[in-house]
């Protein structure tokens, strides 16, 4: 595996205490697959009224036009690491493939978590024009708006040129929404 993405994936273990907090959260998710939600509200807002649906900010929609194919939305079953209660996770989502074939996309939205230590890791680059912050390292872009750090990474099915460009696309209709 490459540094880049170990660190990238360190960031999701990284445990609570190391990360700036205040309030509770759970893990939210339940968007619903049919129509079109509404964007969540702004991330700006004390800690303990963040409310984000990672699925509102994401929908099945975005993830259907910047992969081309039809996707499922799937049930958010536990908190992934660093979730739960007290934790930094606001929200998670994920999208597969509604068919056989691959394909998906995954979201998971942090309160307050620092991601400018990745603009020293090699292998990392950074995204102008995401958010405040972003950075990306192969299928998976962290990206940070007001006091809302985003993972999104992306499966892009049977054409790999599709990765980045859905990758970049979905990153700009998260920092737009949050």
């Amino acid at each position: 595996m490459r540094p880049g993405v170990v660190a990238l994936s360190l960031l999701v273990l990284l445990p609570a205490a190391a990360c700036s907090q205040g309030g509770s959260s759970g893990a939210g998710g339940a968007g619903g697959p049919g129509g079109t939600p509404a964007p969540a509200a702004s991330a700006t807002a004390a800690p303990a009224g963040l409310t984000q649906d990672a699925c509102r900010v994401l929908t099945a929609a975005d993830v259907r036009a910047a992969l081309g194919i039809a996707v499922t939305q799937l049930p958010l079953t536990s908190p992934p690491p660093g979730g739960g209660p007290d934790a930094s996770l606001v929200s998670g989502c994920t999208y597969a493939s509604a068919t056989a074939a691959p394909g998906g996309v995954s979201l998971a939205l942090y309160r307050d978590m620092p991601i400018d230590y990745f603009a020293n890791v090699p292998g990392v680059q950074r995204v102008a024009g995401v958010g405040d912050a972003a950075f990306e390292e192969g299928p998976m872009l962290l990206g940070r708006k007001g006091k809302i750090t985003f993972q999104l990474t992306v499966e892009p099915g049977s054409d790999p040129s599709r990765a980045r460009p859905a990758l970049l696309a979905l990153a700009h209709a998260v920092a737009s929404r949050l």
